[in-house]
């Protein structure tokens, strides 16, 4: 026998070769044996004669972040031969455990032997085989393999799992980066349901890989039986796409697919749909056989540093289109091209608006078209005492191919500065003015018509408009043993000349107005810039907030008074009068399991509710409920939708560990009538997901009618899974 140097030297270098040869299932290739290694074993030996090293005696090797175990490992210096035995196992960095009970080694790692392996990977997902050969290098093939991601039962662990995977024959091919399955079965619960002689899929290290993806079956009375398959083409490193071809069995195929690529400063996503089908029109006329399909698509593109430009594209042949294939429940689709720059304090966006209704009301003549639309926003740096400037500008043009148009030229400067009194009190004083321009055509100075019957040339209007303002606010703070508490009144004075939004200037950008706590100290509360907040006002509220204990809440109420009344806000809108409604919010959050939000605004002589909304979420997992209830009150003058109400709430329950359950309605209050109901149970383990859902849909517009709709989920964990819908008209 050899010297211990020797020897230790000799058993380093077998060290290596064997975290090298045992890192994965598939045998790859080890690491520098430059790098440092650990190597702790009973009794370390040299047969001369033979020319073996043996480490024997609860053997571990160490490096690189690997540890490698075993009773006895070997090392045959003239075969080239290496071998590990007795519960042999690999721990591997990225957390992978494998284990064997024999691994040998041979060609200098590339040909192997390993005899009962088993594989832990890093999601407890489990790989076993009765022997392992490697080949090539490059191949390794199991045979009688195993594959679960599946937990065993902890009472009995040589009960079969849920679900796994059998197959004479594994093959790993790491230079295709797949895996090989030959005479393959499901089991479930130890019962084969399927077979098949062959399939592959992508090994763990792919991230995208070309195929079939899992297909979706369903069934309507409008399509009929319907079938999708997708499937996955990687085109390389930076674009993939995916075809995913819907068959009808009553309105023929849809040919659908979705097309994404990278590019060094941006990016492409592309989707869309083509078919030749029946549509009903409006007043229940059919046409048949005509083009239907859609356009969905964004690109993006970083410039520089300061630049960046993107177009969103989104079109629909028709208004139900979308709805009726479970593309999209929209009901108006916005396309936008624009460039925007971010420089400091400075900030310039140009922006291009087409849009596209899909109600039954909606008509595309009289749709605007917004080309260009600029916006600059300045902030200066706190100058003296703190105070700093503001210069936002905008340029505009609408036009529609029947009705007015107009062209806008927009800029308001401002100065604001903020102040702390001794006490604690907060000001701040913000004086602005702002200026409009207006060349407009067709467009009539008495009403508010997109298309007025009577013939209007082009006009010319135009304000400058003014502002000062000053707010007050006096939070005061307590802090308690347990909870803390600040409660906060707030005062604002506004003033500005009266009469600022003559008929001359059409109201594009500001027609949907709604007062609440959100705007009640805003210097203009309507969104846009075509109508502005003109009078002398003051609004004035006070806000409370307390935590503590793992819990919150939270109040707010307000109201605003006028020197004199509004032409601005139409009646009913809770500020065409000088004294406005009472708006507030009420967030009560004790503990996780219940949240409550409360916005409100009431009538300002009888307190009546004019707009009530309310948010519930109360219930741990065991059972819960999310509820939304809306009342709206229609504007005099605005009532396009008329008076509003809908409550809609959805119950979950965790029956147990794996077993859930939910439903779930959406009700029109007005109409007394049911808008949709749902109810769906669920199994989701580690490894394996069923889910079925039924639902009514009480819907009716065009080709789409009332449907009830089953739909049943089924995925595998790491197989993906199996879809099917079906769906009926009932009247």
């Amino acid at each position: 026998m050899r010297g211990r140097g020797t020897a230790a030297a000799i058993a380093v270098l077998l060290g290596l070769t064997l975290l090298g040869a045992a890192r994965t299932p598939s045998i790859a290739a080890g690491p520098s044996l430059e790098a440092p290694a650990l190597i702790s074993a009973d009794q370390v030996t040299y047969d001369e004669t033979l020319g073996v090293v043996t480490a024997s005696g609860a053997v571990e090797i160490a490096q690189q972040g690997r540890v490698l175990v075993a009773d006895t490992v070997s090392y045959n210096l003239r075969n080239n031969v290496v071998t590990a035995s007795g519960n042999v196992s690999l721990l591997e960095p990225s957390g992978e455990v494998v284990f064997a009970d024999f691994v040998e080694l041979t060609d200098n790692l590339r040909e192997g032997f390993i005899r009962d392996i088993r594989v832990l990977l890093t999601d407890r997902s489990r790989l076993a085989a009765v022997s392992g050969l490697r080949s090539g290098g490059n191949k390794t093939v199991l045979r009688k393999g195993i594959f679960s991601p599946c937990e065993l039962c902890s009472d009995d662990p040589t009960r079969a799992p849920l679900w796994q995977i059998k197959a004479m024959e594994v093959e790993h091919d790491q230079e295709d980066q797949v895996i090989r399955y030959r005479d393959a079965w499901m089991e479930i619960y130890g019962v084969p349901v399927f077979y098949t002689p062959y399939f592959e899929h992508p090994d763990p290290t792919v991230e995208r890989k070309s195929g079939f993806l899992a297909p979706t079956f369903g069934s309507s009375d409008t399509l009929g039986v319907t079938y999708q398959q997708p499937y996955h083409w990687v085109v390389d490193s930076t674009q993939d796409a995916t075809f995913a071809p819907i068959v009808t069995s009553e309105q023929g195929v849809v040919l659908a697919g979705e097309y994404r690529q990278l590019f060094p400063k941006g990016r492409l996503d592309l989707r869309g749909s083509a078919t030749r089908a029946d549509r009903e029109e409006r007043g229940g006329v059919i046409e048949q056989d005509v083009f239907r399909g859609h356009i969905d698509g964004t690109a993006r593109l970083d410039i520089d540093q300061t630049w960046r430009a993107g177009l969103d594209v989104q079109r629909a042949s028709d208004g139900t289109y979308l709805r009726l294939y479970n593309f999209s429940n929209e009901r108006s689709l916005t396309s936008r091209a624009f460039a925007e720059g971010f420089n400091g304090r400075n900030y310039l966006a140009a922006n291009g608006f087409l849009y596209q209704g899909l109600r039954a009301t909606d008509d595309s003549d009289q749709t605007p078209i917004v080309l260009p639309l600029v916006d600059y926003n300045f902030v200066s740096e706190p100058g003296v005492a703190g105070g700093k400037y503001t210069l936002d500008a905008n340029l505009m043009a609408l036009s529609r191919i029947e009705g007015r148009d107009s062209r806008r030229l927009s800029a308001g400067v401002g100065w604001e500065l903020p102040y702390t009194g001794p006490a604690g009190d907060l000001y701040n004083l913000v004086a602005r003015v702002q200026a409009d321009g207006y060349w407009t055509d067709g467009v009539d100075p008495t009403s508010d018509a997109v298309n007025p019957q009577a013939s209007f040339g082009s006009d010319f209007a135009g304000r400058v408009f003014p502002q000062l303002a000053l707010q007050w606010r006096y939070p005061w703070v307590q802090h308690g043993e347990d909870i803390d508490q600040v409660i906060e009144p707030i005062a604002q004075f506004v003033v500005s000349p009266t009469g600022a939004n003559p008929g001359e200037i059409p109201n594009e950008d500001s027609p949907d107005f709604e007062f609440d706590d959100t705007n009640l100290f805003s210097l203009n509360r309507f969104a846009g810039l075509d109508r502005v907040d003109s009078g002398t006002r003051f609004d004035y509220g006070v806000k409370w907030a307390a935590s503590g204990l793992g819990g919150y809440a939270g109040a707010f109420v307000g109201q605003s008074y006028r020197l004199e009344e509004s032409d601005a806000f139409a009646p009913g809108s809770g500020l065409s009068d000088k004294v406005s409604d009472i708006v507030g919010r009420i967030l009560i959050r004790p503990k996780d399991e219940l949240e409550l939000l409360y916005r409100f605004r009431l009538d300002k002589d009888d307190l009546r509710s004019r707009r009530s909304e309310l948010n519930l979420r109360v219930g741990p997992p065991a059972l819960n409920l999310d509820l939304s209830y809306t009342v709206i009150n229609a504007q005099t003058g605005q009532s396009e939708f008329g008076d509003r109400g809908e409550i809609n709430w959805t119950l979950r329950s965790r029956l147990s560990r794996y077993w859930s359950a939910f439903g779930g309605t959406r009700v029109d209050l007005e109409r007394d009538s049911t808008l949709k109901s749902r109810i769906g149970l669920t199994y989701a383990d580690e490894c394996f997901l069923i889910q079925g859902v039924a639902e009514r849909s009480f819907y009716s517009d065009r080709d789409i009618q009332p449907e009830d709709t089953f739909f049943v989920n089924v995925v595998f964990k790491h197989l993906g899974g199996l879809s099917s819908n079906e769906s009926s008209t009932f009247r």
